[in-house]
């Protein structure tokens, strides 16, 4: 997103123009500079954020750091950070064409907006708000455990410990903190059933790895063979597979941070640990679970519930048809 890059004239819009474009996550798919301006003036845009990098100057998460909430630089994460580095750079950019553009911010939890506030950028933005991701709760349903285990090719009595994320490699995701918890659960009584792209540490415990599965149902199947989803992430925006694993009547575990505090209900529909990436919790919530049979059964009805009234795509659309609405209306004005 270099400043070069940007038009001096804008771009005719093929086709019927929209009354109000969406974006999504866009990142490596789309130029900024030159979308913004192929748009006609005062058409509402808004942008869904699925991780930080619209109200930042260029990460996806900024962990401990706060340079969004004034103009980025002296990046962390870049391997030469100065004052006016890249992200100063692409901060400025962005800042530009929020104030020239009718923009408004998504978030996807009540954490992502209150990330979203804080950034320097939500002073150019026209509004803010929360819309909670949507699940279709057909399609995402619980298969009967037997049978999901019978497909999986687990026939005995061992308690079944689910995890997945798309990059098993993924620090913020948790994997390591996952791997040392399981060494003091006992080996004999419990399976691991991991889903995602890469390699799974060794973890002393019996383990299949399904590897990615891109089918939904096929993913029903496997968070419907566990007992126990355990998500030890240290951030997400919102948190899906936990929604996913409790559309399927499975409970979770995870730590109280972030965007997980808008899906998983403390005590209902699983457990969330307070000292967030702290190995003697995740194994003290995961015995807790293991260890009561009828609360982990009200914990998996409540689970799905909770997806039916708070998560469905419908409630989703509802909420996204009015926002569009009252965007369209305002720019008529």
């Amino acid at each position: 997103m270099h400043p070069k890059w940007i038009r001096k004239t804008p771009a005719p819009v093929v086709g019927c123009t929209p009354s109000v474009v969406n974006l999504h996550w866009v990142s490596r798919w789309l130029d900024l500079p030159s979308f913004f301006n192929s748009l006609p003036a005062g058409l509402p845009v808004v942008w869904t954020l699925h991780d930080l990098i619209p109200i930042t100057g260029g990460c996806h998460y900024p962990a401990e750091c706060t340079g969004f909430e004034n103009e980025c630089g002296n990046c962390p994460q870049l391997r030469k950070p100065g004052k006016r580095d890249l992200t100063r750079r692409i901060f400025g950019i962005k800042r530009d064409w929020y104030r020239r553009i009718n923009i408004h911010w998504v978030g996807n939890s009540e954490w992502t907006t209150a990330q979203a506030k804080a950034s320097a950028l939500a002073d150019h933005v026209k509004s803010i708000e929360t819309i909670p991701y949507g699940l279709d709760t057909n399609e995402f349903a619980p298969v009967e455990k037997s049978v999901a285990r019978r497909a999986l090719g687990i026939s005995d009595g061992k308690l079944v410990i689910g995890f997945c994320c798309m990059d098993l490699s993924e620090r913020r995701k948790g994997a390591e903190l996952l791997k040392e918890a399981l060494k003091e659960l006992p080996r004999n009584k419990v399976r691991l059933l991991v889903m995602g792209a890469g390699k799974w540490p060794e973890s002393g415990v019996e383990t299949i790895c399904l590897g990615g599965i891109g089918l939904a149902r096929l993913q029903c199947v496997f968070y419907s063979a566990l007992d126990l989803f355990v998500t030890p992430s240290l951030l997400e925006t919102f948190g899906n597979t936990a929604m996913e694993a409790m559309a399927c009547e499975t409970p979770v575990v995870a730590y109280d941070t972030s965007g997980l505090r808008d899906v998983v209900s403390h005590g209902e529909t699983g457990l969330l640990g307070k000292d967030v990436g702290s190995v003697t919790g995740l194994v003290e919530m995961m015995r807790w679970i293991l260890d009561h049979p009828a609360e982990r059964m009200e914990m998996a009805r409540a689970g799905r519930s909770r997806v039916l009234k708070c998560f469905s795509d419908k409630l989703m659309a509802e909420r996204y048809g009015r926002l569009y609405q009252r965007l369209t209306a305002d720019a008529l004005k």
